[in-house]
Protein backbone atom coordinates (compact mmCIF):
# COMPACT_ATOMS: atom_id res chain seq x y z
CA UNK A 1 0.00 0.00 0.00
CA UNK A 2 2.98 2.27 1.00
CA UNK A 3 4.48 1.65 -2.29
CA UNK A 4 2.00 2.26 -4.34
CA UNK A 5 0.94 5.37 -2.86
CA UNK A 6 4.30 6.82 -3.44
CA UNK A 7 4.83 6.12 -6.96
CA UNK A 8 1.16 7.87 -7.44
CA UNK A 9 2.93 10.98 -5.37
CA UNK A 10 6.50 10.69 -7.92
CA UNK A 11 4.20 10.23 -10.58
CA UNK A 12 2.01 13.29 -10.17
CA UNK A 13 4.11 16.09 -7.97
CA UNK A 14 4.99 17.99 -11.34
CA UNK A 15 1.51 17.97 -12.23
CA UNK A 16 0.47 20.34 -9.12
CA UNK A 17 0.24 23.74 -9.40
CA UNK A 18 -1.42 26.85 -8.57
CA UNK A 19 -4.31 26.79 -10.65
CA UNK A 20 -5.08 23.16 -9.65
CA UNK A 21 -4.27 24.44 -5.68
CA UNK A 22 -6.79 27.07 -6.32
CA UNK A 23 -9.48 25.08 -7.41
CA UNK A 24 -9.34 22.76 -4.95
CA UNK A 25 -9.74 25.72 -2.48
CA UNK A 26 -12.62 26.56 -4.59
CA UNK A 27 -14.29 23.44 -4.67
CA UNK A 28 -13.98 22.60 -0.78
CA UNK A 29 -15.76 26.20 -0.14
CA UNK A 30 -18.35 25.01 -2.32
CA UNK A 31 -18.66 21.19 -0.87
CA UNK A 32 -19.06 23.07 2.76
CA UNK A 33 -21.64 25.41 1.08
CA UNK A 34 -23.05 21.81 -0.31
CA UNK A 35 -22.76 20.03 2.67
CA UNK A 36 -24.49 22.33 5.09
CA UNK A 37 -27.53 23.18 2.59
CA UNK A 38 -28.24 19.26 2.36
CA UNK A 39 -28.30 19.19 5.81
CA UNK A 40 -30.38 22.33 6.57
CA UNK A 41 -32.54 20.96 3.38
CA UNK A 42 -33.07 17.48 5.30
CA UNK A 43 -33.77 19.36 8.82
CA UNK A 44 -36.22 21.14 6.98
CA UNK A 45 -37.65 18.40 5.24
CA UNK A 46 -37.92 16.07 8.21
CA UNK A 47 -39.38 19.69 10.85
CA UNK A 48 -42.42 19.84 8.10
CA UNK A 49 -43.25 16.29 8.47
CA UNK A 50 -42.60 16.21 12.37
CA UNK A 51 -44.84 19.71 12.48
CA UNK A 52 -47.98 17.44 11.34
CA UNK A 53 -47.34 14.91 13.75
CA UNK A 54 -48.88 14.50 17.41
CA UNK A 55 -48.21 11.21 18.44
CA UNK A 56 -44.74 11.05 20.96
CA UNK A 57 -43.60 7.99 19.55
CA UNK A 58 -43.60 8.54 15.51
CA UNK A 59 -42.05 12.02 16.24
CA UNK A 60 -39.27 9.79 17.60
CA UNK A 61 -39.19 7.34 15.03
CA UNK A 62 -38.92 10.25 12.08
CA UNK A 63 -35.90 12.30 14.48
CA UNK A 64 -33.72 8.94 14.72
CA UNK A 65 -34.49 8.66 10.82
CA UNK A 66 -33.18 12.48 10.41
CA UNK A 67 -30.11 12.10 12.51
CA UNK A 68 -29.52 8.49 10.43
CA UNK A 69 -30.30 10.31 7.10
CA UNK A 70 -27.45 13.19 7.60
CA UNK A 71 -25.22 10.54 8.48
CA UNK A 72 -25.36 8.92 5.55
CA UNK A 73 -25.39 11.66 3.08
CA UNK A 74 -22.73 13.19 4.71
CA UNK A 75 -20.78 10.09 3.96
CA UNK A 76 -21.23 9.79 0.93
CA UNK A 77 -20.95 14.28 -0.02
CA UNK A 78 -17.49 13.62 1.49
CA UNK A 79 -16.73 10.32 -0.39
CA UNK A 80 -17.53 12.10 -3.46
CA UNK A 81 -15.67 15.74 -2.63
CA UNK A 82 -12.36 13.38 -1.73
CA UNK A 83 -12.70 11.69 -5.47
CA UNK A 84 -12.90 14.59 -7.34
CA UNK A 85 -10.33 16.33 -5.67
CA UNK A 86 -8.10 13.34 -6.27
CA UNK A 87 -8.92 13.19 -9.75
CA UNK A 88 -7.70 17.20 -9.86
CA UNK A 89 -4.36 16.48 -9.00
CA UNK A 90 -4.35 13.73 -11.78
CA UNK A 91 -4.06 11.17 -9.32
CA UNK A 92 -5.69 7.80 -10.80
CA UNK A 93 -8.02 6.20 -8.68
CA UNK A 94 -8.11 2.39 -10.30
CA UNK A 95 -4.54 1.12 -7.87
CA UNK A 96 -5.72 2.83 -5.19
CA UNK A 97 -8.83 0.85 -5.64
CA UNK A 98 -7.04 -2.23 -6.56
CA UNK A 99 -4.85 -2.11 -3.51
CA UNK A 100 -8.31 -1.25 -1.80
CA UNK A 101 -9.35 -4.14 -2.76
CA UNK A 102 -6.45 -6.21 -2.43
CA UNK A 103 -6.09 -4.97 0.84
CA UNK A 104 -10.21 -5.57 1.88
CA UNK A 105 -9.29 -9.25 1.65
CA UNK A 106 -6.34 -9.00 4.34
CA UNK A 107 -8.80 -7.05 6.71
CA UNK A 108 -11.67 -8.96 6.23
CA UNK A 109 -12.07 -9.91 9.66
CA UNK A 110 -12.18 -6.95 10.84
CA UNK A 111 -14.32 -4.98 8.12
CA UNK A 112 -16.48 -8.31 9.27
CA UNK A 113 -17.25 -6.46 12.43
CA UNK A 114 -18.15 -3.19 10.79
CA UNK A 115 -20.61 -4.67 8.78
CA UNK A 116 -22.36 -6.49 11.58
CA UNK A 117 -22.87 -3.63 12.71
CA UNK A 118 -24.33 -1.81 10.05
CA UNK A 119 -26.74 -4.89 9.81
CA UNK A 120 -27.54 -4.89 13.41
CA UNK A 121 -28.30 -1.28 13.41
CA UNK A 122 -30.34 -1.01 10.00
CA UNK A 123 -32.43 -4.03 11.74
CA UNK A 124 -33.15 -1.89 15.10
CA UNK A 125 -34.02 0.97 13.02
CA UNK A 126 -36.23 -0.59 10.94
CA UNK A 127 -38.27 -2.55 13.55
CA UNK A 128 -38.76 0.36 16.07
CA UNK A 129 -36.84 -0.95 19.16
CA UNK A 130 -34.79 2.31 19.90
CA UNK A 131 -35.56 5.86 18.86
CA UNK A 132 -33.36 9.02 19.94
CA UNK A 133 -34.73 10.53 23.30
CA UNK A 134 -35.57 6.59 24.49
CA UNK A 135 -34.49 6.07 28.14
CA UNK A 136 -33.40 2.17 27.92
CA UNK A 137 -30.73 -0.43 29.13
CA UNK A 138 -28.79 -2.15 26.84
CA UNK A 139 -25.63 -5.09 28.02
CA UNK A 140 -26.30 -3.16 31.19
CA UNK A 141 -25.88 0.36 30.31
CA UNK A 142 -28.82 2.65 31.03
CA UNK A 143 -29.22 5.80 30.20
CA UNK A 144 -31.21 8.06 27.33
CA UNK A 145 -30.16 7.58 23.80
CA UNK A 146 -28.42 10.92 22.49
CA UNK A 147 -27.24 9.76 19.06
CA UNK A 148 -28.00 6.44 16.83
CA UNK A 149 -25.96 5.77 14.10
CA UNK A 150 -25.20 2.76 11.53
CA UNK A 151 -22.52 1.81 13.39
CA UNK A 152 -22.61 2.99 17.14
CA UNK A 153 -25.06 3.83 19.72
CA UNK A 154 -24.58 6.56 22.38
CA UNK A 155 -26.67 6.98 25.66
CA UNK A 156 -25.90 9.52 28.58
CA UNK A 157 -26.69 7.85 32.11
CA UNK A 158 -28.84 10.42 34.65
CA UNK A 159 -25.39 11.42 36.39
CA UNK A 160 -24.26 12.67 33.17
CA UNK A 161 -22.06 9.71 31.61
CA UNK A 162 -21.71 9.27 28.18
CA UNK A 163 -21.55 5.28 27.10
CA UNK A 164 -20.47 4.24 23.41
CA UNK A 165 -21.71 0.71 21.87
CA UNK A 166 -21.11 -0.61 18.54
CA UNK A 167 -24.52 -2.25 17.45
CA UNK A 168 -22.88 -5.39 16.54
CA UNK A 169 -22.03 -5.74 20.19
CA UNK A 170 -25.86 -5.52 21.53
CA UNK A 171 -27.41 -8.42 23.18
CA UNK A 172 -30.39 -7.45 25.01
CA UNK A 173 -32.43 -4.08 24.69
CA UNK A 174 -34.93 -3.06 27.48
CA UNK A 175 -37.01 0.37 26.23
CA UNK A 176 -38.51 1.81 29.09
CA UNK A 177 -40.54 4.38 27.35
CA UNK A 178 -42.14 2.94 24.13
CA UNK A 179 -46.00 3.29 23.79
CA UNK A 180 -46.61 3.53 27.24
CA UNK A 181 -45.08 2.77 30.59
CA UNK A 182 -46.00 2.17 34.48
CA UNK A 183 -44.59 3.44 37.48
CA UNK A 184 -45.03 0.35 39.79
CA UNK A 185 -45.94 0.99 43.44
CA UNK A 186 -45.51 -1.41 46.47
CA UNK A 187 -46.94 0.04 49.22
CA UNK A 188 -45.69 -0.91 52.81
CA UNK A 189 -47.95 -1.50 55.44
CA UNK A 190 -48.18 -2.82 59.16
CA UNK A 191 -49.75 -6.08 59.17
CA UNK A 192 -52.30 -4.94 61.56
CA UNK A 193 -53.73 -2.87 59.37
CA UNK A 194 -56.79 -3.49 57.17
CA UNK A 195 -55.89 -4.23 53.42
CA UNK A 196 -59.17 -3.52 52.06
CA UNK A 197 -59.35 0.03 53.81
CA UNK A 198 -55.91 0.53 52.25
CA UNK A 199 -56.56 -0.37 48.58
CA UNK A 200 -59.50 1.49 48.66
CA UNK A 201 -57.31 4.27 50.01
CA UNK A 202 -54.92 4.14 46.99
CA UNK A 203 -57.72 3.68 44.55
CA UNK A 204 -59.13 7.04 45.92
CA UNK A 205 -56.03 8.92 45.44
CA UNK A 206 -55.45 7.19 41.83
CA UNK A 207 -58.53 9.15 41.02
CA UNK A 208 -56.94 12.17 42.35
CA UNK A 209 -53.61 12.49 40.75
CA UNK A 210 -55.49 11.90 37.32
CA UNK A 211 -58.27 14.46 37.52
CA UNK A 212 -54.95 16.87 38.68
CA UNK A 213 -54.96 19.33 36.02
CA UNK A 214 -50.90 18.77 36.80
CA UNK A 215 -50.67 15.40 35.71
CA UNK A 216 -53.73 13.97 34.03
CA UNK A 217 -52.59 14.40 30.52
CA UNK A 218 -49.43 11.93 31.67
CA UNK A 219 -51.87 9.39 33.33
CA UNK A 220 -53.95 7.02 30.63
CA UNK A 221 -56.56 5.10 32.47
CA UNK A 222 -57.26 4.28 36.22
CA UNK A 223 -54.86 3.10 38.74
CA UNK A 224 -55.07 -0.70 39.06
CA UNK A 225 -54.86 -1.97 42.57
CA UNK A 226 -53.23 -5.50 42.47
CA UNK A 227 -53.61 -6.45 45.98
CA UNK A 228 -51.87 -8.09 48.55
CA UNK A 229 -48.47 -8.72 46.89
CA UNK A 230 -45.98 -10.18 49.20
CA UNK A 231 -45.16 -10.71 53.16
CA UNK A 232 -41.94 -9.36 54.24
CA UNK A 233 -40.28 -9.51 57.59
CA UNK A 234 -41.94 -6.43 58.91
CA UNK A 235 -44.84 -5.39 56.77
CA UNK A 236 -46.98 -6.49 54.07
CA UNK A 237 -46.78 -5.44 50.54
CA UNK A 238 -49.15 -3.64 48.34
CA UNK A 239 -49.19 -3.46 44.92
CA UNK A 240 -50.48 -1.06 42.76
CA UNK A 241 -49.49 0.66 39.22
CA UNK A 242 -50.38 3.49 37.04
CA UNK A 243 -50.67 3.19 32.96
CA UNK A 244 -48.57 6.76 31.74
CA UNK A 245 -47.57 8.51 28.50
CA UNK A 246 -44.17 7.29 28.08
CA UNK A 247 -40.99 9.16 29.85
CA UNK A 248 -43.71 10.35 32.31
CA UNK A 249 -43.70 7.64 34.45
CA UNK A 250 -40.90 9.24 37.44
CA UNK A 251 -42.99 12.25 37.44
CA UNK A 252 -45.87 10.84 37.90
CA UNK A 253 -44.09 8.35 40.92
CA UNK A 254 -43.05 10.59 42.30
CA UNK A 255 -46.67 12.79 43.19
CA UNK A 256 -47.90 9.97 43.88
CA UNK A 257 -46.00 8.96 46.38
CA UNK A 258 -46.00 12.25 48.25
CA UNK A 259 -49.90 11.56 48.08
CA UNK A 260 -49.37 8.54 49.93
CA UNK A 261 -47.49 9.49 52.56
CA UNK A 262 -49.35 12.45 53.07
CA UNK A 263 -52.52 10.58 52.93
CA UNK A 264 -51.56 7.70 55.30
CA UNK A 265 -50.34 9.78 58.02
CA UNK A 266 -53.85 11.59 57.59
CA UNK A 267 -55.17 8.24 57.86
CA UNK A 268 -53.59 6.84 60.33
CA UNK A 269 -52.30 4.05 58.28
CA UNK A 270 -48.71 2.61 59.68
CA UNK A 271 -45.55 2.75 57.17
CA UNK A 272 -43.59 0.37 58.88
CA UNK A 273 -39.39 -0.08 59.54
CA UNK A 274 -37.64 -3.06 60.12
CA UNK A 275 -37.87 -4.15 63.61
CA UNK A 276 -37.00 -7.24 65.81
CA UNK A 277 -39.48 -8.47 68.50
CA UNK A 278 -37.58 -10.35 71.26
CA UNK A 279 -38.99 -12.28 74.08
CA UNK A 280 -36.93 -12.54 77.74
CA UNK A 281 -37.63 -15.85 79.23
CA UNK A 282 -39.32 -16.70 82.17
CA UNK A 283 -36.30 -16.34 85.41
CA UNK A 284 -36.52 -20.04 87.34
CA UNK A 285 -37.21 -19.93 90.33
CA UNK A 286 -34.21 -21.89 92.44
Amino acid sequence: MNEVMKQIVIQNAGKIDLFLIAKSIFEFIVFLIILKLVNKGLYLFFDKILLKIKDTETRKHYQTLRQLGIYIIDAIVILFFVTNILENFGINMKPILATAGVLGVAVGFGAKKIVEDIFTGLSIILTGQIRVGDYVTINNSTGTVEKFTLTMIIIRTFNGDVHYMRNGQIDTIINQTKDFSYPLFNVSVAYKTNVTHVMHVLKELGREIRENPEFSRFILSDIEVLGLNEFQDSAIIIQCRIKTTPQEQWIVKRKFNQMIKERFEKEGIEIPFPQIVVNKPEEQEI
